[in-house]
């Protein structure tokens, strides 16, 4: 997705400006949300907290899933972006280079050293200029079917190794007892939709030892052909091609449809987020499945991929009511509302406020302790700093798609998605 058309007057950040000719305008703020479900009651539960405080209305014009940045294009070619956005931190670097997005001055946001160094990393360009608020973070957690484990004699899995037995075990020996070969061991998000292929294959990048790109004196080199590298989409296409044990439709399931193939039995392990709690619970596989690290590479290196949800105050917003509210929803209590007040939509999945401890607000649920250690000890952000990292993930979320399709050749397929990205990389003015 590219943003085209003009931002609102004196807003591009190519000009450095940074404040907003609207900054001082009152009114009731207009928040656009990311997000799906149940998460608008969840966010309207902290705007409703922020009203009560301040004053300041705030509406929800927008929350979908569905074309949410197509949606915003089409907002910002017509003069008519809201006021503050809240979505995924992947997209900071695609909306600063577009000119839709105010910078944020750290120095007199209130709170900002309560916020973990990790999370305002991941909202900070190459030249140190931060353009959003961290809000909510994750990284990639394992699902898995205890109840087939128990089945099968088997240990929830600590290695690569011991994932492909596990998941070849699941596939094969019946794990649900119906006697029927309908099961498999790895629920795979494997659609190029928004560049799910390469998304989930960025955790065995990280477990890999390896990584996208390397930065270098405010630029990138692209590592996608490094051994380590080959090593991890050669152990994907193992899983999906040599030994066929993830769900039949991989290829083409966005995450929706890979949270069903886990939730209905379909699939028992499945690599995601911690937001998957809430959904996993309000199904009929609640109290069957158990969360565990994500398996560690073939050095033993433990890495998962580290996401968030960023604040964006938008071009010609009502720039200072928008920061009282940023700055109310990382509160402690903003926190503590975003990830208990609506349990079927934890809009703050792990607290980016370092005071608020995850597995005690989740009544010291040990799953919420699990992935705040995973996320401090072995998450990797993506390079959402890139000026548009959006499509650098879409072409290798490509690449990969057609390669595991294939089950090709992996080393001259990485060679040529790694020249690929170099390419990208040069006209982005970043390679």
């Amino acid at each position: 997705m590219a943003i085209t058309g003009a931002a609102c007057g004196g807003s591009s950040s190519s000009s450095g400006a940074s404040t907003s000719k609207n900054a001082a305008a009152t009114g009731t703020i207009n928040v656009w949300i990311r997000g799906a479900g149940d998460s608008a009651k969840a966010y309207q539960k902290i705007f409703d907290a922020f009203t009560a405080q301040t004053g300041i209305k705030v509406s929800i014009g927008k929350t979908t899933l569905t074309d949410f940045e197509t949606a915003l294009s089409a907002a910002a070619s017509a003069h008519q972006l809201p006021d503050m956005v809240l979505d995924d931190a992947a997209q900071m670097g695609g909306f600063a280079s577009q000119g839709i997005i105010l910078p944020v001055d750290k120095g007199t946001f209130t709170g900002a050293n309560q916020l973990t160094d990790q999370a305002w990393a991941s909202a900070t360009d190459l030249k140190g200029q931060v353009y959003a608020v961290p809000f909510s973070a994750q990284a990639n957690v394992l699902l898995i079917r205890k109840d087939w484990l128990d089945k099968l004699g088997l240990q929830p899995p600590k290695t690569w190794a011991d994932l492909a037995k596990v998941a070849q075990a699941f596939t094969t020996q019946d794990p649900d007892g119906n006697g029927k070969n309908d099961t498999y061991g790895l629920a795979v998000p494997g659609s190029t939709s928004r560049g799910y292929t390469s998304w989930f294959w960025s955790s065995f990048l990280y477990s890999a030892g390896g990584d996208y790109l390397k930065a270098d004196g405010g630029k990138f080199i692209a590592t996608l052909n490094t051994p380590q590298a080959v090593s991890s989409v050669q152990f994907l296409e193992d899983q999906v091609c040599k030994n066929k044990d993830v769900q039949p439709s991989a290829l083409g399931d966005d995450t929706t449809a890979t949270n069903k193939a886990f939730e209905t039995g379909v699939a028992g392990m499945y690599l995601t987020g911690p937001y998957a709690y809430a959904t996993m619970d309000a199904t009929a596989v609640k109290g069957k499945y158990i969360v565990v690290a994500p398996p560690t590479g073939p050095d033993g290196t433990a890495g998962t991929l580290a996401e968030g949800t960023d604040i964006y105050t938008m071009a010609d917003s009502k720039q200072d009511e928008v920061t009282k509210l940023e700055e109310f929803m990382v509160t402690p209590d903003a926190q503590k509302i975003g990830m208990t007040a609506v349990p079927s939509a934890t809009v703050v999945r792990l607290p980016v406020n370092k005071t608020v401890d995850a597995s005690a607000v989740h009544g010291d649920d040990p799953r919420w302790q699990l992935a705040q250690q995973v996320y401090a000890s072995s998450g990797h952000y993506e390079y959402d700093n890139a000026p548009n990292w959006t499509q650098l993930r879409q072409k290798m979320s490509d690449d990969l798609n057609k390669l595991l399709s294939s089950c090709g050749d992996v080393q001259p397929a990485l060679n040529s998605m790694n020249s690929d990205v170099t390419s990208i990389l040069k006209q982005q003015g970043v390679g």
